[in-house]
């Protein structure tokens, strides 16, 4: 595996939209300053041209209410069958955009949102990227322990660090 990269490029940004490639359920933790801290599943929606996530959300979930007093969150995505794994740090905000809605929404949806775009409870997050880590596997397949000690382990994938606070 390559060693830790703490350079601050634009390198890292497309690394990290490379592997967030399509709409995903993650992982979104808040309350990140109290153990245990809460986590909930949420659609990943779309990086967005800034680098932003974007996730719908109820105003009534308990991590809407979560944010409005501390708005740091994990996010932790995993796609199995690619072996890659982020975890990434950021600041999430509520936004009130029709246009940003209409754009994003799928009949998915509907299976949360009885009232469709319109439910008096749908609010779209956004969370500003700060930090990711990821993993990234090149052989897209476990490899056993015994595998790693005696095999050749030069092109196993690579891991990094991303600082985003530029984007």
């Amino acid at each position: 595996m390559s060693t830790v990269n703490y350079k601050k490029d634009t390198k890292g940004f497309q690394k990290i939209r490379s592997l967030i490639n399509e709409p995903k359920t993650v992982m979104l933790a808040t309350r990140l300053h109290k153990a245990p801290f809460a986590v909930c599943p949420m659609t990943l929606l779309q990086m967005d041209e800034q680098g932003d996530l974007w996730f719908f959300t109820s105003k009534e979930s308990e991590h809407f209410t979560n944010i409005a007093h501390d708005n740091r969150v994990q996010i932790l995505y995993t796609d199995e069958q690619n072996q890659t794994y982020i975890s990434i740090y950021g600041n999430a905000t509520h936004i009130v955009d029709k246009t940003k809605v209409d754009e994003l929404w799928n009949p998915m949806q509907n299976n949360w949102f009885e009232g469709g775009k319109q439910d008096a409870n749908l609010a779209l997050l956004n969370v500003n990227m700060e930090q990711a880590y990821y993993w990234d596997s090149k052989l897209h397949k476990l490899v056993s322990f015994f595998e790693l000690i005696e095999g050749d382990t030069a092109d196993l994938g690579q891991k990094g660090y991303v600082n985003l606070q530029s984007y």
